[in-house]
C-alpha cells in the first residue's frame, strides 16, 4: 500500500514538472519511508525540480534587468522631443 502512495506522489511530481501552468499545491509525503526501488526515480525528479528552479531564477533575474532598464527611461514630456539612446 505504501508503494502505491509513493508512486502516486512521484506521478504527481512528474505531471507538475510537465504542466505549463505551474500551479503550486501542498503535498504530504506518505507515512511509510520511500521504497528503495523508487529512489532512482525520486532522485531524477529532484534533479529536474532543481533545474526548473535554476531556470526560473534566471528568468526572474532577466525580467528584473528588463524592468530596471525600463525604469531608467525618462518620463515623456509632451512639450519636448524624446529620444532613446540605445547604445549608451
Amino acid at each position: 500500500m505504501s508503494d502505491a502512495a509513493w508512486v502516486a506522489l512521484l506521478d504527481r511530481f512528474e505531471r507538475d514538472l510537465d504542466d505549463a501552468t505551474d500551479i503550486l499545491e501542498q503535498w504530504t509525503a506518505p507515512a511509510a519511508p520511500l521504497p528503495i526501488e523508487l529512489a532512482d526515480r525520486a532522485g531524477r525528479l529532484l534533479r529536474l525540480q532543481q533545474e526548473r528552479i535554476a531556470r526560473t531564477r534566471a528568468e526572474l533575474d532577466d525580467v528584473r534587468g528588463q524592468l530596471d532598464a525600463l525604469r531608467r527611461v525618462p518620463a515623456a514630456r509632451p512639450d519636448v522631443p524624446a529620444y532613446l539612446d540605445i547604445d549608451g
